[in-house]
């Protein structure tokens, strides 16, 4: 079966303050793109060698495909362990001189807690040392605010649709 990506339009929002998102945008309950918002020191001091240098070298697991879209349903993708600053090296490359499937193979890391079942994906336990660059717009009060999932995934790779809580 052939994979053909279909194109659903998703409003866009610029400059969007707390109010704005309130009123407009979070009642919809629709996916939204938020452009131009201050995330912090992020946004000019992450390159490939500062998170890899900062995310040091802890292992973690990752999802590793030969395909760029990645399938839940059809497993179309391992489960393999790297150091994290390797981990970050590879993703950002487009042909890979070592590797565990195929020179093309991309990666994905969704960071966990210790465990899964029990604990949430919070950035400031599990990459403290990258989250102190990180700003995220105070949209709720804090106990309304569950998780912070940080992600790294090879450039043009594509999840399945899902919906995290």
């Amino acid at each position: 079966m052939e994979f053909r990506p279909t194109k659903i339009p998703v409003p866009e929002y610029s400059e969007v303050d707390k109010q704005r998102f309130l009123q407009e945008i979070y009642g919809v309950r629709k996916p939204a793109v938020l452009k131009n918002l201050d995330l912090g020191a992020c946004m000019t001091r992450w390159t490939v060698d500062y998170i890899s240098r900062k995310g040091g070298g802890r292992e973690v697991k990752i999802h590793v495909s030969e395909l760029p879209q990645m399938d839940f349903i059809q497993k179309n993708f391992i489960y393999r362990s790297l150091p994290f600053d390797v981990f970050v090296h590879r993703a950002a490359e487009n042909k890979h001189k070592e590797f565990f499937i195929s020179e093309d193979e991309k990666y994905y890391l969704r960071s966990l807690g210790e465990d899964p079942r029990k604990d949430i994906a919070d950035i400031s336990k599990q990459f403290p040392e990258l989250a102190e660059d990180i700003q995220i717009p105070e949209f709720f009060v804090k106990d309304q605010f569950f998780s912070s999932v940080f992600r790294i995934s090879s450039s043009g790779l594509q999840l399945w649709t899902h919906y995290d809580v």
